[in-house]
Order: structure tokens, then sequence, then C-alpha cells
């Protein structure tokens, strides 16, 4: 798998705040990891600030009067993926 290009979400991201009036977005990048696989051809769908749907475009229905946003090139990481853990890292001033 190549490089996933991060700085049209990262634009799309920075481009919410300004769409704030509008209650549904329909999101169209070119493609969306889930954080296991990523996935052509899928689209997400946001109510507010929750996803409320995502998955292959021709099965997700966005709500009537949605805001439409495409991007293009963008891979999209629906909701905040935690890939950095250390669950066993213990302070370096531990004594015990």
């Amino acid at each position: 798998m190549g490089r996933l290009p991060i700085l049209p979400f990262a634009a799309a991201l920075f481009a919410l705040p300004a769409l704030a009036s509008v209650s549904s977005l329909l999101l169209v990048p070119d493609r969306v990891f889930d954080g296991e696989a990523v996935h052509a051809g899928w689209v997400e769908v946001v109510e507010g600030d929750l996803i409320a749907a995502a998955g292959p475009a021709g099965e997700v229905a966005a709500p009537a009067g949605a805001e439409r946003i495409e991007l293009p090139g963008a891979t999209l990481l629906p909701g905040m993926i935690e890939g950095h853990t250390h669950l066993f890292l213990h302070p370096y001033d531990e004594t015990a």
C-alpha cells in the first residue's frame, strides 16, 4: 500500500467550522480508512458532530439537504483512531 495523503483531509477538517450551520454533511473522499482496511468508493455521512454512516457510496444515503463535500485524492479517517499507546511504559523517575 502506498503513502496516504493527509493534507486534503486536514484541509477539510479546518473547513468544517465554516460549515457549522449545515446540519448534515456527505463527505466523498477517494478512500476511507476504517482502522483496519482502506476502502475505495466509500462515503461518510456526518450529522452534527457525529458520524452517522460510512460505507460504499451506493449503500449509504445522505439525508435530504445534506451538504456534499468532494475530497478528491483524499483518504478519510472516520473518528480518531488511537494508534500509539505505551500500555506498559512506566515513568522514568519510578523508584519502586
